[in-house]
């Protein structure tokens, strides 16, 4: 077999056809097996009737599989605008725990988005983020992706509703994994039904990842929103608190966006998190101002979610220090937004927390259902 079997929700149409071809079955059992894991969510063989048994049989002995998101636990936001959910992956084929990642599904009017992960844990290391201190364990597959989207529009279903939106902004870096990520996307456009999301209701999020914008940019047939978090004014403090920004830093960042406006034709979201005294200053108004002066996009203000007390120490201060990341008072958030709104000819929105009262940060109910368990969390992945 030429195709690797053990995650089959993770496959495209034609790859699957061509699974089919080669268990000498019609191509068409292939599109067949499509509907059953994409429309219909289906992932046990015995009720996938419309296929041949003895398909069946040979799918089993050749080792197919589909991937098994466990619910571990739900946090309904008090607000009714945020469900998190925390989902256990299982163990793999060696019988080694694949951790546990977080999604949520948001609502915003009309919009239900289905906001996803894409790695468990992360290994850029930003110093404001829960998910850091993780670190990096493993890469999430495209069906694990895909299922996280399948569980969230469930829940959409069960009140009445339906997913709009996709965005990958979970735990880890979307953009560190690439293949992956793409195929998921693509596949919740391709599939016809209720979780068809077109791509211009798709969102990729990255720290800046520099080669991934550029080669998303050159994705002819996925034209995805991106959103770029900025965070910072100068390469200086972004530097410390981003330290991805030593690799790419702010000048080629911009530049990476202005390509991929050039190449999609699509404004990019910037997000800046305002952080006291570190982000949220007058000065980082102007400069946010003046660096995307030129740039077709939107800005998007997000009020810092602070971090649980067993979170945040030393370790996450600024050059060694003792400083902790705040979030900055109602008045400062106020001026910042007037004077950044009075600086710019861009869109300029501000995003409060949906889900403050629900571990809204990613990775603190992964850390939280941890600890009430008694469990140590996994150790990083070395490679």
């Amino acid at each position: 077999m030429t195709i690797p079997l053990d995650d089959l929700k993770g496959l495209m149409p034609a790859q699957l056809r061509q699974v089919a071809i080669e268990m000498d079955e019609p191509a068409y059992r292939g599109d067949q097996l499509f509907e059953w894991l994409q429309v219909h969510q289906e992932t046990d063989f015995t009720k996938m009737t419309n296929l041949p048994a003895s398909f069946r049989h040979a799918l089993l002995e050749a080792g197919a599989g589909t991937p098994t998101l466990n619910l571990v636990e739900t946090s309904d936001s008090g607000t009714g605008k945020a469900v998190k959910f925390l989902f256990d992956l299982g163990t793999d084929s060696s019988g080694q725990n694949q951790g546990q990642v977080e999604a949520v599904l948001i609502v915003d009017g009309g919009r239900r988005t289905a906001c996803l992960s894409s790695q468990v844990g992360c290994a850029l290391d930003c110093k404001f983020c829960a998910t850091a201190k993780m670190g990096f364990l493993r890469n999430l597959t495209a069906g694990q992706i895909v299922e996280q989207a399948h569980k969230l529009h469930q829940e959409a279903l069960r009140r009445g509703e339906r997913l709009t939106n996709i965005v990958m902004m979970g735990m880890g870096e979307p953009l560190l994994n690439y293949e992956a990520v793409v195929r998921a996307l693509r596949l919740a456009r391709a599939t016809e039904g209720e979780v068809s999301i077109g791509g211009r209701k798709m969102t990729v999020s990255t720290a800046g990842h520099v080669p991934g914008i550029l080669r998303l940019a050159d994705e002819e047939d996925l034209n995805v929103g991106l959103a770029i978090s900025l965070n910072a004014t100068e390469d200086e403090t972004r530097s410390q608190i981003m330290p991805i920004n030593r690799k790419w830093p702010i000048a080629e960042l911009l530049a990476a966006e202005a390509v991929y406006f050039d190449r999609k034709g699509r404004r990019v979201t910037f997000e800046y998190v305002l952080m006291d005294g570190v982000t949220d200053l007058d000065e980082d108004a102007d400069r946010l101002a003046a660096l995307t002066a030129s740039l077709p996009c939107k800005i998007n203000l997000i009020p810092y979610n602070e971090l649980d007390p067993g979170l945040q120490g030393s370790e996450m201060g600024l050059q060694g220090s003792d400083q902790v990341f705040r979030r900055p008072s109602s008045a400062r958030v106020d001026r910042f937004t007037r004077r950044l709104k009075n600086a710019t000819r861009h869109t300029v929105t501000r995003r409060d927390s949906r889900g403050r009262d629900i571990d809204a940060a990613c990775g603190q109910l992964y850390r939280r259902v941890k600890e009430e368990q008694g469990q140590q969390t996994l150790s990083p992945a070395t490679e």
